[in-house]
């Protein structure tokens, strides 16, 4: 299984970083996971075509990691197999449906097909979920602390690879959960300090949770141009996990 980090940054514009958007791979099956403003440029410069990909999978309903779904659906009636006749599935937290069916309400016809269609697999904003993703992949999923229908999202390949994908959040039990003992562990460090509203990450929080889940190895993504990276890497360093900030165009696999 490869994970792909598509962008690396936050909505604030940076010419090195664009916003959240990853990519799953595994048995011949490519799946997006978010994917903001920018993300279908990103993913041709590493040969994806959006019009090829096999699914999508939302940690939450923010513009900057969903911000490319709207052009996805118009890019696919253009598809790869001319017309495409497969279907967009998505798996997203509970309230998806309804956000979709606004989209619909806006573009119409513009991000619909009587060819395809966009069928949505809603996981509990209250408790765990489980559904398995084009390739033979797992994904898990639990509650985040953010809002927008939030999630926490767990990608087990066939051979027992596991990769966590913190999405947007507030210090969480549940991605401690999620994240105990996984080989890769991509979290969010937003903020330089405490977030007053507990909906961010920051050193600290994201030192405590790699103590509670001791990953592998961790990837900070989601930092705000006021969080220094380097001291953010310091204080995290400290843990003994192996971290490192990650980047655009940056790929695991295992």
């Amino acid at each position: 299984m490869r994970f792909t980090i598509i962008g690396s940054g936050t909505l604030v514009p940076d010419a090195e970083r664009g916003s959240a958007g990853f990519l799953v791979q595994e048995g011949g099956a490519s799946v997006l996971v978010d994917g903001g403003s920018g993300t279908m440029q990103r993913l041709k410069r590493l040969g994806v075509d959006v019009r090829a990909l096999d699914g999508g999978v939302y940690s939450h309903r923010h513009i900057d990691h969903v911000g490319d779904l709207a052009p996805i659906l118009f890019a696919l009636k253009v598809g790869v197999d001319m017309p495409r006749t497969r279907d967009y599935p998505i798996w997203a937290g509970e309230g998806f449906v309804a956000f979709l069916n606004g989209m619909y309400d806006v573009y119409g016809k513009w991000i619909s097909s009587d060819r395809w269609s966009v069928p949505v697999v809603e996981m509990s904003l209250s408790g765990a979920s489980t559904a398995m993703l084009p390739g033979g992949v797992r994904l898990d999923t639990l509650p985040a602390n953010h809002t927008a229908g939030a999630l926490h999202l767990r990608f087990t390949s066939p051979a027992g690879y596991t990769v966590v994908f913190s999405g947007d959040t507030g210090p969480s039990e549940n991605l401690a959960r999620l994240s105990a003992g996984v080989d890769v562990l991509v979290t969010e460090c937003a903020v330089p300090g405490k977030d007053p509203w507990d909906s961010h990450l920051g050193p600290e929080d994201v030192a405590a949770l790699l103590d509670a889940a001791r990953p592998k190895r961790a990837i900070l993504t989601h930092l705000y141009p006021d969080n220094d990276p380097a001291a953010a890497l310091a204080r995290i360093a400290r843990t003994g996990i192996p971290v490192e900030r990650g980047f655009d165009d940056q790929f695991v696999e295992g």
